[in-house]
């Protein structure tokens, strides 16, 4: 389905066209049909002879309500430009032309209405008037066609035109991310809130769980209607109106978005390529009240130009957040004037509210316009140093495949990708860290993860990541908690070891205790001896070194073959102890398996038989 915008200047036919043409009175509002003048959107469809059905916006004409108007053509196909014959080209016809060619509105069909109220030769200088206005904006070399709602004629002729550029015109394009800024919030008795809008980049269906921008606001579709028609699914292209549950109408507002949740991020900051009318009266000065016109959504902005004398790039500070996407195209308005002064194209959604203009940033978006997704994707990575791949399509608009595609040069985790500039700078400040902590603390097993957390300024889980790319390249060994160089490993050999152990072989067993030997010895030594498996700890107090815990073993398995089953005095005296170490040193045999408590006493396990 395709939708048709009217446009032009007030009280030139624009509702009494769409009436011929649809047979539906676009003018909703009580004040409308009592003034003759559409002052809101208004919305009617119909069926053209090919059976291709066609949905129409009429927007309001007037000055007053050009907020109204731009509200309508921001998702529209095709134009259906009005100019009255009796009155000839005016100014709302010049603002809504310029406005459609700021858009980049280029499917159009010019309709002269009122024809039969004039003579040939004057039709024929108003045809020759659009001629030249409309040459050199979007809108040149569209048809032209004199019609009369009175008479019928040239209607025939109007339809027939339409059907032709809309059978060229492309299919809305379907990328499985929709969208639907809201024209329209109203409440229906016994069905609830209803909004209303003209759907693009993707398909909503009924049930669906939806996300409304910038709110946040959580709802479900009960029902889809196009055309006064309920239907299970709509694609983009379409005017559709959505049955919600969940939502009260003073929730929302006209220009909110219903999207899909977690596929679109609201900004409060663009930047953007820049067109200022060329027929302006005056200079545009950064001081004014400007008013910033995105899909359905108008916003007060702040405009910061950057390019000189002809202004080629803009940042627009917005002051409520909206859904923008690259390629968009907005429009600007002059609020303290009320006039159109310009519009453009977003080129990055997304910028920092810290931003200001620069060269770096005039070159940064010299750069990025006009080169699509996947260099904005480029760019945005190489900037951050890494990205989230959940949030790529927020961001970009691609798909995570897309992403991992891109960015193939990248280091790829589940969720991450790290540019390959941010490894190759983090990677040797990590592998620093590591050594110069082995240099100074021999005895440790190497630095823990949060010193090198703390020391980077980057998320714990990029530095995370690059750790295990480093570790995957042999680079550094992972340790539960440690990180080291695979040629990193605590010196144990030195003369105050062998003094230790020395110590606790004295001891048989009955060795100093841990806090004893604190007393006298680094604890970081204790700690390297027992990871070197030259001392096993049996209790938190308690080592002994790995020969004497053999010696003990070898007695008890003697004992146990040629005395039977042990009891903990026995054990005792066998071993020359005190119950203090007895009997952590028999639940350290029961735990690893040499013996096994039944009752009172200890049987030889499984290890001591095998």
């Amino acid at each position: 389905m395709h939708v048709v915008g009217t446009a032009g200047h007030v009280d030139h036919g624009k509702s009494a066209l769409v009436r011929a043409l649809t047979g539906i009175d676009p003018d909703r509002l009580e004040e409308e049909k009592r003034r003759g003048l559409t002052i809101d959107l208004g919305f009617a469809w119909f069926k053209l002879p090919s059976g291709r059905e066609v949905g129409v916006v009429d927007v309001p004409g007037h000055e007053r309500f050009i907020k109204n108007m731009l509200a309508g053509v921001g998702a529209i196909n095709v134009t259906l430009f009005v100019v009255a014959a009796n009155e000839g080209w005016k100014p709302q016809s010049q603002e809504h032309l310029d406005i459609l060619d700021l858009l980049g509105v280029s499917n159009a069909v010019i309709a002269l209405t009122k024809s039969d109220t004039v003579s040939n030769d004057d039709l024929g200088e108003v045809r020759s008037e659009v001629v030249r206005r409309v040459t050199g904006t979007t809108l040149a070399d569209s048809p032209i066609v004199a019609v009369s709602v009175v008479s019928g004629d040239g209607l025939s002729q109007l339809v027939g035109e339409l059907e032709r550029i809309l059978e060229s015109a492309p299919p809305a394009a379907d990328r499985e991310r929709p969208r639907m800024w809201l024209d329209r919030i109203f409440t229906m008795r016994g069905s609830g809130t209803v909004v209303t809008g003209t759907l693009i980049d993707g398909s909503l269906t009924r049930d669906m769980a939806i996300e409304i921008l910038p709110g946040k606001l959580e709802a479900r579709i009960r029902s889809i209607q196009s055309h006064q028609r309920q239907v299970e699914a709509i694609g983009p292209g379409n005017r559709t109106a959505l049955n919600l549950v969940g939502l009260e109408k003073a929730q929302l507002e006209r220009g909110d978005a219903v999207t899909r949740p977690g596929q679109w991020k609201t900004t409060g900051k663009i930047a953007a390529e820049i067109k200022l009318l060329p027929h302006l009266t005056h200079d545009p000065t950064e001081k004014g009240a400007f008013k910033f016109y995105l899909g359905s959504a108008e916003v007060e902005a702040e405009i910061r130009f950057m390019g000189g004398d002809t202004p080629e790039f803009a940042l627009i500070s917005l002051r409520r957040e909206i859904v923008a996407d690259l390629g968009d195209r907005f429009v600007l308005r002059d609020a303290g004037r009320r006039e159109t002064l310009g519009g453009g194209t977003v080129i990055d959604p997304f910028v920092d509210r810290s931003a200001r203009r620069s060269q770096a940033m005039q070159e940064r978006l010299r750069s990025l316009g006009g080169q699509g997704r996947e260099r904005y994707l480029h760019q945005v990575a190489e900037e951050k140093g890494f990205l989230d791949l959940s949030e790529v399509e927020m961001l970009t608009g691609l798909d995570e495949e897309a992403a991992r595609r891109v960015l193939k040069e990248a280091i790829l985790t589940d969720r991450l990708a790290i540019t390959r500039t941010t490894f190759e700078s983090v990677s040797p400040q990590i592998r620093d860290l590591v050594k110069a902590h082995q240099a100074t603390a021999p005895l440790d097993p190497g630095l823990d993860r949060s010193s090198i957390r703390a020391a980077i300024s980057l998320p714990d889980r990029v530095i995370d990541a690059v750790i295990q790319e480093m570790a995957s390249a042999g680079e550094l060994v992972l340790d539960a908690t440690a990180v080291r160089t695979p040629d990193h490993a605590p010196q144990t050999d030195t003369s105050e070891a062998t003094e230790l152990l020395d110590l606790l072989s004295q001891g048989g067993a009955s060795p100093p205790t841990i806090p004893e030997l604190g007393e006298r010895y680094d604890r970081k030594l204790i700690q390297a001896l027992i990871r070197s498996e030259r001392i096993e700890q049996i209790s938190n107090d308690i080592i002994y070194p790995v020969s004497t815990l053999a010696e003990i073993r070898n007695k008890v398995a003697e004992e146990i073959e040629t005395a039977g089953p042990m009891t903990v005095a026995r054990f005792r005296d066998l071993a020359g102890t005190t119950r203090k170490y007895a009997v952590p040193l028999l639940e350290f045999l029961d735990r690893t398996g040499f013996t096994r408590r039944s009752g009172d006493v200890r049987v030889l396990g499984p290890r001591a038989k095998g």
